[in-house]
């Protein structure tokens, strides 16, 4: 993972922030993609397996949001679903930019954040788990504070923190 060729300088810092880039979409793929295992008396089972579950009604998560908090009483349903799948993606929206120069731009930030969140709602159609077209905007919407949390980042950071950090975040494009 550490590079180093004779047209870039070795940035430690950089590649540490890579490092945990990396860590961060495993453990995303952890939660996303592979199906839940249970283990229990009767052995080692797939969580909702055979049940496809998915929804394909745009903004259905108002509806189920409302539905769970103001007449069920349930908040882990807003905090889980809603906020959950804007603040999983944050990180991507956050480090992409970060890491990639050439991703520098809002527009090409946020969509490559859409095409990883189109990439583990295709993939969670045939392994039992749950696709949701909402999760699409919502995990987009988290792109988007993730970059605007970037941006805030690049112009706090290079005022009070040793060189490395603010050679990460400077525009090297000029």
């Amino acid at each position: 993972m550490l590079r180093k060729d004779e047209s870039k300088q070795f940035n430690l810092v950089r590649e540490c922030m890579l490092m945990i880039f990396v860590v961060y979409l495993v453990g995303l793929a952890s939660q996303t993609i592979y199906p839940k295992i249970e283990f229990g008396n009767d052995g080692i089972s797939i969580v909702g397996a055979f049940q496809h579950r998915y929804n394909l009604i745009p903004f259905l998560v108002f509806k189920e949001t409302y539905q769970a908090v103001f007449v069920d009483h349930c908040f882990s349903y807003f905090i889980i679903n809603f906020l959950g799948n804007i603040m999983i993606f944050i990180p991507i929206g956050f480090f992409i930019p970060l890491l990639w120069h050439k991703m520098r731009s809002l527009g090409k930030t946020v969509l490559c954040g859409f095409i990883i969140s189109l990439f583990i709602e295709l993939i969670q159609f045939p392994l039992y788990r749950g696709t949701d077209i909402d999760d699409l905007w919502l995990n987009t919407l988290g792109v988007l504070v993730g970059y605007f949390v970037f941006i805030l980042v690049k112009k706090i950071i290079p005022r009070s923190l040793a060189q490395p950090c603010a050679n990460l975040l400077m525009d090297h494009s000029k």
